[in-house]
């Protein structure tokens, strides 16, 4: 009975908190830690933990650090052998650790393993089976908005979503902790990829089951996210990709803003939703925010490309191989049609 030991990073939202420890408190696999990161909240986190869940190890930030920061500080208290991390907003199913660490220990080659994230206000409706990715380094929850799939047998993936999963603890010492340059949004991607470029598997865990009340910390149709998300996937293919897929970036990213730009046209799809959110010229000056931070950090990102090599065990063939297998359109990428 491997120990387990489970990160929340939490920001205000003590409800939300509440009901995901109360999730983690009656899983049936008992051999686990909790740690909570407070991201510096501005509510009393300390104080609801200490009166409702005195058993939580608690990290107090001063301030915020983001999803990659929060939990790189979480995953550093940690010790177990593995680390399952979830969101504040989401609440688990009484036997997802066990479900996790059935099919971690099944294969050691697992660096790995997702849960089958359900939409928490749509519990018939999938929000997330892994994480798939197009060819500019978008990425997206894969299957979002299907039917609940019923596995018998671990499926194969190519990335895990950060909202809820198992990472071993073993992995992360080969491959490294969530890039904080991120902050938010795509650091699991650029995590996933570098285990997966180290020779890890990625599977989904059958009866890992974890509902998510999505995006209600960082905000669904936020002009921060459209810069966090626009920003970070680049990074994740110039610190990632094969080199030749590098060369086709430009025209690939064209196209997407040209599938993205009929759509929003039309007024149809979830990107419907930014617009009618925020101003255009609000949205635009976001885009080039975007673009001059990640022009700014190119020679960071190429830096840790270079550093990350020497780890590397798949060749530059495989790896594309693997991206290619696991790609989604552009049409998947901007939720217009579900694979």
């Amino acid at each position: 009975m491997p120990l387990v030991t489970v990160v929340v990073v939490t920001l205000n939202n003590l409800n939300l908190l509440r009901n995901c420890l109360r999730s983690l408190y009656a899983q049936d696999y008992r051999t686990i830690e909790i740690v909570v990161v407070d991201n510096g909240s501005d509510e009393d986190v300390c104080g609801m933990l200490t009166k409702e869940f005195s058993e939580v190890r608690m990290v107090r930030l001063n301030k915020n650090y983001g999803f990659a920061g929060g939990n790189n500080r979480g995953i550093a208290m940690a010790r177990g052998e593995y680390i399952a991390l979830i969101n504040n907003d989401a609440v688990a199913a009484p036997q997802w650790i066990s479900s996790l660490i059935a099919t971690a220990e099944s294969d050691p080659e697992i660096g790995a393993a997702a849960s089958i994230i359900i939409d928490g206000n749509k519990p018939e409706v999938l929000d997330s089976y892994g994480v798939g990715i197009a060819l500019d380094g978008m990425s997206r929850q894969a299957m979002r908005g299907m039917s609940v799939p019923q596995l018998t047998q671990p499926g194969e993936i190519l990335l895990v979503s950060g909202c809820a999963c198992l990472l071993r603890a073993e992995t992360l010492k080969e491959v490294g902790l969530f890039d904080e340059d991120f902050f938010a949004y795509c650091e699991d991607t650029d995590l996933g990829l570098r285990m997966r470029r180290a020779g890890w598997n990625i599977v989904v865990a059958p009866g890992a089951y974890v509902h998510h009340y999505y995006s209600m910390t960082g905000g669904k149709f936020s002009l921060q996210k459209i810069y966090w998300v626009e920003r970070n996937h680049l990074w994740v293919a110039i610190k990632n990709f094969p080199w030749f897929l590098l060369t086709i970036l430009p025209l690939v990213t064209a196209w997407r803003y040209i599938v993205q730009g009929y759509f929003v046209l039309r007024g149809t799809g979830e990107l419907n939703k930014f617009t009618e959110n925020n101003s255009l010229p609000a949205i635009v000056s976001a885009y080039l925010k975007a673009y001059v931070n990640i022009f700014a950090k190119l020679p960071a990102m190429l830096l840790k490309r270079r550093r990350f090599r020497k780890k590397q065990h798949l060749g530059t063939i495989d790896m594309f191989n693997l991206i290619w297998q696991f790609h989604l359109s552009m049409s998947e990428i901007i939720g217009m049609r579900k694979r």
